[in-house]
């Protein structure tokens, strides 16, 4: 995450991601007489009345939002006083602003440090006797970093809370596709932190080849938003296309507060038949009304105008035709020798939140760049005509194709980015260092080719290409 002028604020400004598990079995009246349910209600004790009844299943709604809320790490902090921090609770009060209603379900499995999680149906909070809170279950020992845990939530919420629709929410700290060996590492951006539902106390978290088996499993749903940062990437995506209908995220970090809640259930009730060109106008909308805004800590207002941000909707189905584009623009880079555009491309290029944001402020090992950046650059640079003509039709393809909207806010003064620029998904890149410190590779459980993308494309192969022409350009 960035802080820039704010380091007094460096507390308050997290990352974020998520996962799920646990339930009753299935009771058949089927094989029941009257007799036998007379019988069985005779034999109850005073007090086995009074128990709550299995939850049964509502009646179908227009939508069900699910979000796996994996706050056992520092999410779960409070800082300056209470005034910053506990940033899962918070969110979880503005969904009692609105709460379910005969639109909208909206159910949440909160895992806290120290606590385990918590299953429940978020209402609205009206007096001082109502929580807001149905819960369902507790439990102490949820693994919130297990990504079976994250199936048997939505299956659970899909199944008590029926709807036509469905929106699953990871929450949580995120960090693109790189899955690092863990061992004792505390959750969020660094050389040797993960994000993406990261447990610190079970040290367990999700792998991007894991997203792919999640969403399998789960089963279709309409919308996924990862309320985590630097999510919104092609390898990561491309895990999980086959499973969803919309996807939701950034490619850079997002401050702690996430969504606003309050904002989506209002606009999800208003108009529970919302098209998603109508969902990313409101998204693009109050994500630049959020920033110019500024950020309350108490009675304060923080402005974020030195605060790099982008949001950005992309269509999931359009990521099988990715491949393709990549493979033109890379194979014609990589057949005309487009030294030069590949020098320019890797100098260039908008990057996002560095592997060690405290001391990289260069950015040089930095290696999620913005795509549709790349292959401008790459035009602008080459001196093949194919070239240029491939990197204009992947430019095209995702402004047109792939990313249904996109919103690029502020920027990198310190690098000379203009967020404004970028097209709204990322990908891994050459890295802008000369040598590679070999640690860094050691940390890498996944490997960048075993990933679907890579296995689908050229794109492996090309990045190693632009590496040994950038690591011996001059």
């Amino acid at each position: 995450m960035k802080t820039n002028n704010l380091k007094f604020l460096t507390a308050a400004l997290s990352l974020m991601a998520f996962g799920s598990q646990a339930f009753a079995q299935d009771f058949n009246l089927n094989s029941l007489s009257a007799a036998d349910i007379r019988a069985a209600q005779a034999d109850k004790g005073i007090f086995d009345f009074i128990k709550p009844d299995k939850p049964e299943p509502m009646g179908q709604k227009e939508w069900t939002i699910m979000v796996f809320m994996n706050a056992k790490n520092d999410l779960s902090d409070s800082q300056l006083m209470g005034l910053v921090g506990k940033w899962a609770e918070k969110d979880i009060k503005e969904m009692k602003e609105i709460g379910t209603t005969d639109k909208v379900n909206i159910v949440v499995e909160h895992g806290a440090k120290g606590k385990g999680s918590k299953r429940m149906l978020i209402t609205k909070k009206g007096s001082v006797l109502s929580s807001g809170e149905k819960v369902y279950g507790e439990y102490p020992d949820a693994d919130m970093g297990d990504y079976k845990r994250v199936v048997e939530f939505a299956k659970w919420a899909k199944t008590t809370f029926p709807a036509k629709k469905t929106m699953l929410v990871l929450w949580n700290h995120g960090l693109g596709w790189i899955d690092p060996k863990m061992e004792q590492a505390p959750a969020g951006t660094g050389t040797s932190a993960k994000g993406i539902l990261f447990d610190d106390e079970t040290k367990n978290y999700l792998r991007t080849a894991q997203m792919k088996e999640m969403m399998r499993q789960i089963g279709y749903t309409d919308i996924v938003m990862q309320n985590a940062c630097l999510q919104q990437m092609a390898e990561v995506l491309y895990e999980m296309k086959d499973y969803a209908g919309l996807f939701v995220g950034s490619e850079e970090t997002m401050l702690a507060q996430g969504f606003d809640y309050t904002g989506l259930l209002t606009f999800m009730n208003a108009n529970p038949g919302f098209t998603h060109d109508q969902l990313g106008d409101y998204l693009v909308s109050w994500y630049k009304a959020f920033y110019a805004g500024g950020m309350n800590i108490g009675p304060i207002s923080m402005p974020l105008d030195d605060m790099g941000a982008t949001l950005s909707l992309v269509r999931p189905a359009s990521l099988n035709e990715l491949p393709v584009h990549l493979d033109a623009f890379a194979g014609a880079m990589m057949r005309n020798n487009e030294t030069v555009a590949a020098k320019a491309a890797v100098e260039g290029v908008i990057r996002f939140t560095s592997l060690d944001p405290a001391n990289d402020k260069k950015k040089l090992i930095a290696a999620y760049a913005d795509l549709y950046d790349f292959a401008d650059l790459a035009a602008l640079n080459a001196k093949s005509a194919e070239t240029k003509r491939a990197a204009e039709a992947l430019m095209g393809f995702i402004k047109n194709r792939l990313v249904l909207r996109s919103v690029g806010i502020n920027g990198d003064k310190a690098n000379g980015y203009d967020y404004t620029k970028v097209g709204g998904i990322a990908i891994n890149t050459t890295m802008k260092i000369k040598k590679v410190p070999p640690q860094l590779e050691e940390i890498f459980e996944t490997k960048y080719n075993e990933l679907s993308l890579s296995r689908a494309s050229q794109w492996d192969e090309f990045v190693t290409w632009t590496d040994n022409v950038w690591r011996s350009a001059r």
